[in-house]
Parts: C-alpha cells; structure tokens; sequence
C-alpha cells in the first residue's frame, strides 16, 4: 500500500514546498524542518484540506482527485497541531466522532463502532477518563483524545501535526512507540523531535526557501 506524491508544490498564494516527490509506504516518516517551512501546510494538503497548487498524488494507485470526501475520511485521518476551542462534551462522545465515515446518515453507532471507540481510548491511554468533559481535560490529555478520536476513525493513513506538543516525555516516548509498531498504517507526523525522529522513524526534511 502506498501514498505517492509527484512534482508536488504546497501554499496559499506563493508556493511554500516546490516541486516534492516522495513516497510513502507503510510504518513511521517524521517530517522535519523549521518553523514556516510548510510542514503543516503540506500535511493538509496530503490530507485533502488543501488544494495543491501543482503536482499529483495517489493513493493505493488512485488519484487523490477522484476520491470523494466520504472515501477520502475513511483512508486519511488527520490530527492538527491546535486542538478546537470548545469541545463541551465527553471524551468517550469525541472519540466516537471518528467514527462519522463509518456510520449511516443518522450517526447512529453500532456495537462495533462502540467497540472501536473503545479500543482507540485504550491505546491512547484516556480510559480513565472517559466520561470527563474535554473542555476540562489539561493541553496533552487533549493530544491523547485527539489521537484516539483519530485511531478510531480507523484509516490506512494517519498524518500528525506536532503530535508531542504538550505531551510529557514518558507519552511522548510512548506514542513514538505505538507509531512504530502500527505496521498497517502509514504515519506520518511533524516534529522538532530530531532524536525522536532518529531512533523510531524515516525523516523527510524540508527546508524554507
């Protein structure tokens, strides 16, 4: 299974990355580079947020601009650096919000949608806290929920956006951990963590022009 983007050119009005290709296959890729390099804006744009302003990309030999938004939601979950301002309901009910693609048009969830909430609050550790509103919850417990309302969406791809922010250093060991070890996806994620990056994963570095 693999992700290939070709000549691909990120940004808004100017161009912030030119003329990458790459290609990812699964396990973990680390995307360096310093702060206003375009990390972000071309994790969004592999993600479908972001229209690019040249180039192609495919996934699993499909080209990414045939897929639907429906579809696209049930191969790509994406986790963005700020968590939403006001999330006023349950961490369990949040979780469960990564299940929307999987679900028919009333969002009603079915014991296996319940199942797989479950289980992604377990690997990212929130269980304990389930039942807690996310509005209360501190900076990195939130990271946690975001990454599990992300593994329950239960893609083949997975793109992070500073993931390790405000996590402390043992979870942020941790969830390098789990990365690597999920050989049936493609993760990738930005970071500074450059030590991180050398001992659990491949590096693709940009620089700014």
């Amino acid at each position: 299974m693999q992700y290939i983007i070709k000549n691909l050119s990120v940004g808004y009005k100017k161009p912030l990355i030119k003329n990458l290709s790459f290609e990812f296959s699964n396990g973990l890729t680390c995307l360096t580079g310093p702060n206003g390099s375009g990390k972000s804006t071309l994790l969004k744009t592999m993600a479908g947020l972001l229209k690019p302003l040249a180039g192609s990309i495919s996934i699993f030999e499909q080209d990414f601009s045939t897929i639907s938004a429906k579809e696209l939601a049930k191969l790509i979950a994406f986790v963005p650096a700020r968590f939403p301002m006001d999330v006023n309901i349950s961490v369990f009910d949040f979780v469960a919000l990564g299940r929307i693609p999987h679900t028919n048009a009333f969002g009603k969830l079915e014991k296996q949608d319940v199942e797989i909430t479950d289980l992604a609050m377990e690997q990212a550790e929130i269980t304990a806290f389930a039942k807690r509103r996310v509005n209360n919850l501190s900076d990195g417990e939130k990271q946690r929920v975001a990454l599990a309302r992300a593994l329950a969406q239960d893609t083949k791809i997975l793109f992070m956006d500073e993931p390790t922010a405000f996590l402390d250093h043992n979870h942020r060991i941790k969830l390098f951990e789990f990365l690597t070890q999920r050989k049936d996806k493609i993760c990738l994620i930005s970071t500074h963590e450059l030590d991180m990056a050398k001992r659990f994963a491949n590096i693709l570095s940009i620089n700014s022009d």
